[in-house]
């Protein structure tokens, strides 16, 4: 009987800084851990760490976030950029991304913002369909170093952090690297 979902649930907590080293806690060293390098973008590091640790006091699992600009169907406005999600191999499939990335998403609300918003492979999509998440239909750019924008090959995609609060219709482009 595998009995690993009876154990009771690792606290949540806001981490002081998120480094490389603690990256390599959970996903291992490596030059692509996150699996994205085949896009040729540049990423911005976030400003919130929200964490998960082991009883060893190993970090096992991570979301970021940051507020980015956005300009969606000519109207400017502003979401919580959720990224760096991440669990350890040994502890997926315990709700920990669910338990990273909720709490992360209560902080934006809590924020005021109306919008998170992530980029993501195409086999993770379901997965944040799951959290609510909703595909962007329409074509998005960033911005990347020395002013160049970049169409996104992830998929983007949004959910909801206010009351009523429905996605703008329209072409989305990133003011800012993407997170």
């Amino acid at each position: 009987m595998n009995d690993r979902f009876s154990v009771e649930p690792l606290p949540v907590e806001r981490l002081e800084t998120y480094s490389r080293a603690e990256q390599e806690e959970i996903l291992g060293a490596g030059e692509d851990p996150y699996g994205v390098a085949y896009t040729g973008l540049s990423f911005r590091s976030k400003d919130v760490h929200f964490g998960i640790r082991a009883a060893d006091g190993r970090l096992v699992a991570h979301t970021g976030l940051l507020p980015i600009p956005l300009t969606v169907g000519g109207t400017d406005l502003e979401a919580m950029g959720v990224g760096g999600v991440c669990v350890a191999a040994e502890r997926r499939g315990e709700g920990l991304a669910h338990a990273v990335v909720g709490t992360a998403l209560e902080h934006g609300r809590a924020l005021g913002f109306r919008y998170a918003l992530l980029f993501c492979r195409p086999p993770l999509a379901a997965f944040y369909r799951g959290l609510g998440f909703r595909e962007v239909a329409e074509e998005v750019t960033v911005e990347q170093p020395e002013g160049r924008l970049a169409v996104m090959p992830l998929r983007t995609m949004w959910r909801a952090l206010a009351e009523g609060a429905g996605w703008p219709e329209g072409p989305v482009r990133l003011r800012s690297l993407p997170m």
